[in-house]
């Protein structure tokens, strides 16, 4: 009992959980199977139901007692304690809320490209979306973003292309300060423990949609990023919602443009709609006008760190295998009846 007690042996315990090297299987049957479904029923109301970041407050509440406790008479002999089981506990219940599903079956096989007329029909499946919702998406984009529960319902029909038990998705994605994750370089976070979502709102609104798609899909258990990327192109180029097919397509055409040759990438973009070009070029030069270089280096380091410590070889060029599981699971249909019509088949 001794040892057990001791919060380090808990610490130490959530640790092996996570780095040891799981069979997909398992970690299937375990997460995909049992913890994310029941947890994510727990998280994703309770997400909802808070207007501002539960994941601030939460961090905000557990700094005030700490500093109670140490100024509290007496109180520093046990914030040590306190604090040193409140790693353990969070080290201990990451791979259950979020840590596994990096050791999940992967969607596409990594170092393994799709074949070329794949890439040659998703490119035209994109391109057609694409101008089907162009002038809906556009104007409708120019209110904000669409609604956080409509992004939602389409994420929870896009993770029908993994089978399972389908995790609850939160109806709510936060918000940070403008400026503060583009700074370091990001978008959007997710916090594992809650299932939270949250965007930089300094993005432009088609911007800020996918990149809200994108924390969505790791809420639904696709923690790698490639798939969660994937995931959130294919759910909102399934929506029924203009505004996230169109912002959708957008960042999809774009991913699926630079693996062309400089000729045939400047020709497939002039087949883009109206004002496609400008609103990407617009989410580049928001990252660009808040990066600050220095920090958005150390913070990618870190990062890419942590992300091979996940079993992800490529550490941050993960992101760039969203194309190749984006191709290979694409309907044919460029433009789909129905979230579930479009994004649960091949």
């Amino acid at each position: 009992m001794g040892v057990i007690s001791r919060w380090w042996v808990w610490a130490l315990l959530g640790l092996l959980v996570q780095l040891v090297p799981w069979p997909a299987r398992l970690a299937d049957a375990v997460y995909l199977g049992a913890t994310l479904p029941a947890w994510s029923r727990v998280t994703a109301p309770l997400v909802a139901a808070v207007p501002g970041s539960l994941t601030a407050a939460v961090v905000l509440l557990g700094a005030a007692v700490l500093v109670a406790a140490l100024l509290w008479p007496g109180g520093r002999r046990h914030a040590g304690r306190a604090l040193g089981w409140t790693v353990a506990v969070l080290l201990f219940t990451f791979p259950f809320a979020f840590g596994l599903g990096y050791r999940t079956t992967a969607l596409a096989p990594a170092g393994e490209a799709a074949p070329p007329e794949a890439y040659a029909a998703a490119r035209e499946a994109v391109l057609a979306r694409l101008h089907a919702v162009a002038s809906q998406g556009r104007a409708a984009l120019a209110a904000g973003p669409p609604d956080a529960g409509v992004l939602a319902a389409c994420v929870e029909a896009a993770a029908g292309v993994r089978p399972g038990p389908s995790p609850a998705v939160p109806r709510a994605v936060k918000t940070v300060p403008p400026g503060a994750l583009l700074t370091v370089g990001f978008s959007g976070v997710m916090s594992p423990w809650l299932l939270e979502p949250h965007v930089d709102p300094a993005f432009p609104p088609a911007a800020l949609t996918v990149v809200a798609l994108h924390e969505l899909a790791h809420t639904a258990g696709f923690a790698r990023e490639a798939e969660a990327e994937a995931v959130a192109l294919l759910a909102g180029l399934g929506c029924d919602d203009p505004a996230a097919a169109y912002a959708a397509a957008v960042r999809a055409a774009a991913r699926l443009a630079a693996r062309l040759p400089e000729e045939e990438r400047e020709a497939y973009v002039a087949a883009w709609p109206a004002g496609a070009l400008e609103d990407q070029r617009a989410a580049a030069a928001a990252a660009e006008r808040y990066r600050l270089d220095a920090l958005a280096r150390a913070a990618e380091r870190a990062y890419d760190a942590y992300l091979v410590s996940q079993g992800t070889a490529g550490g941050m060029d993960d992101y760039d295998r969203a194309t190749d599981a984006l191709v290979r699971l694409l309907p044919l249909d460029p433009a789909p009846a129905s979230p579930g019509d479009g994004v649960a088949r091949r």
